[in-house]
């Protein structure tokens, strides 16, 4: 059977289902709710879709520099048909359909989430100054005293033994990134092929850090609340 994994990196699949950004449902219908144009520049013009989960109703809104809806006979917006959704828009919110776990602290994903956006606008020097300065609040939030950024990751590869050290091999390697001016006010920007490696690798490792814990902890007291039914029965 052909693998199809690479649908679930997809926002749109068709017109009528896509992963919906924020119950991180599969395959969900949704629908188009408004559809607005303006002027982007004096000989461009944009148009912006609000589009809504048919789960669990949240909108997320879609710019295009196309026209890439039409109508069905009962008036209904739709996207157009035999079309690559995702190619035709330039910007998302949100960027991506996965959403940070709120777990994960609130400052680390704002900043995730602006370089996100930027990155897709092509914006490097600001998607590139986001990831600086989130690499440098996780540090701070992480306590880790070292003197230098080299340090300063093996501090972290030390307290997180259970994350593949791969990704911690691949922050303390990245080009421009293994001097001691690594900080929120380092301004030069990296590539997009690096600014998606860095974004990438550093939402695993926050992955690792701050939501495995949880969940393991959730899943540990769920089973402690049903022995203790179980022991009550007995």
């Amino acid at each position: 059977m052909t693998d199809q994994s690479n649908l679930d990196k997809k926002y749109f699949l068709d017109r009528y289902v896509y992963n919906c950004p924020f119950c991180n449902r599969r395959n969900v219908s949704y629908g188009i709710e408004k559809h607005y144009s303006f002027d982007w520049t004096m000989d461009k013009s944009c148009q912006i879709y609000i589009v809504f989960c048919n789960s669990c109703k949240k909108q997320s809104m879609h710019l295009s520099y196309e026209h890439i809806h039409d109508y069905d006979f009962k008036h209904r917006l739709y996207f157009k048909e035999d079309i690559d959704i995702d190619s035709k828009l330039f910007y998302s919110v949100p960027t991506s359909f996965f959403i940070l776990d709120n777990r994960i602290p609130e400052i680390l994903r704002e900043l995730i989430t602006e370089a996100e956006g930027s990155l897709k606008m092509n914006f490097l020097t600001g998607a590139s100054a986001c990831m600086r300065k989130t690499i440098y609040e996780l540090l701070i939030i992480e306590k880790c005293s070292a003197l230098n950024y080299d340090d300063k990751i093996k501090e972290l590869k030390t307290k997180y033994k259970d994350t593949d050290h791969e990704l911690f091999n691949i922050l303390g390697h990245i080009k421009d990134m293994t001097s001691d001016k690594v900080h929120e006010q380092s301004w030069n920007k990296w590539d997009s092929h690096a600014l998606k490696l860095i974004i990438e690798t550093l939402k695993a490792v926050l992955y690792d850090i701050y939501v495995v814990p949880a969940i393991k902890a959730e899943r540990s007291k769920a089973v402690l609340q049903l022995t203790k039914k179980v022991k009550g029965f007995k």
